[in-house]
């Protein structure tokens, strides 16, 4: 079955990420790009969607649809549902699947090798960045998840947080942001009791959001006019995309161009 985001979180999560990457008032701020600066060139006329003729432009977070993005995402790490609790069996006991060709055990290979009778599993020390999504377990040390397991256990508490401060206009949505940032929701509403803090919890939706918006590769908009994966590339006048090729003779015009621009 597919993973999906509860009903009733899905409607904080489009205005949480408008307020982390507040795209819609940044591109009403700024000018048109440059569309013929762009290899291919656009033309000179504006030519993207979001960008309707005499009228502001319409781009926001809402058009990555952030809530099916992460729904896919998650759907794509179904591997780590089994593999997170198997990396947390061996941070408790390194040597617990150990097999040898011989029929020894763990001591007496270890003892064979002249190694110390402690074996420990590096991969997971509190400084490491092996296991992508990660709590502190009850001693301190990090505990592996899976996305499905870290985002479910963010839900019901984004949901407590929402409704204790609830957000109905753009600065109000950033200031929710920041509290999530800064741990200031109560234990009551955010618990830290074996579970992610609100401040891993939006460290790393900040990090989903931009990977919507500036990957490339979002599924969740897939059947849109493929510029929408670049729309947010395009603004800050990216010319780079996914199979994109340059002839010399464009090269050669690129270079002209920006030899009469300095």
């Amino acid at each position: 079955m597919a993973y999906q985001v509860p009903q009733d979180v899905r409607t904080i999560l489009p205005p949480l990420a408008e307020a982390i990457f507040p795209i819609d008032t940044w591109t009403k701020q700024k000018p048109p790009p440059k569309y013929d600066q762009f290899i291919p060139p656009f033309g000179s006329a504006p030519s993207v969607p979001w960008r309707p003729v005499a009228a502001a432009p319409t781009l926001m977070t809402g058009n990555f649809d952030i809530v099916r993005f992460l729904e896919t995402l998650a759907d794509n790490d179904r591997q780590n549902v089994a593999l997170a609790p198997r990396w947390n069996d061996i941070k408790a006991n390194p040597t617990k699947y150990f097999q040898n060709r011989l029929g020894l055990s763990s001591a007496d290979w270890r003892a064979r090798l002249g190694l110390g009778a402690g074996a420990k599993f590096g991969a997971m020390e509190p400084d490491s960045s092996n296991f992508a999504f990660v709590m502190p377990d009850t001693d301190g040390t990090p505990k592996a998840l899976s996305r499905m397991d870290f985002y479910d256990r963010c839900w019901a508490p984004l949901k407590a947080a929402s409704d204790v401060k609830p957000a109905n206009s753009a600065a109000e949505w950033m200031a929710f942001r920041d509290n999530l940032r800064t741990d200031q929701f109560p234990t009551t509403v955010w618990p830290t009791a074996n579970t992610v803090r609100s401040s891993a919890f939006i460290r790393q939706f900040t990090i989903d959001v931009l990977n919507a918006c500036f990957g490339q590769r979002n599924a969740a908009i897939a059947a849109n006019d493929p510029l929408w994966q670049r729309a947010a590339l395009i603004e800050v006048g990216e010319n780079r995309y996914r199979g994109n090729k340059y002839t010399p003779q464009q090269a050669e015009r690129a270079v002209d161009t920006f030899s009469k621009s300095v």
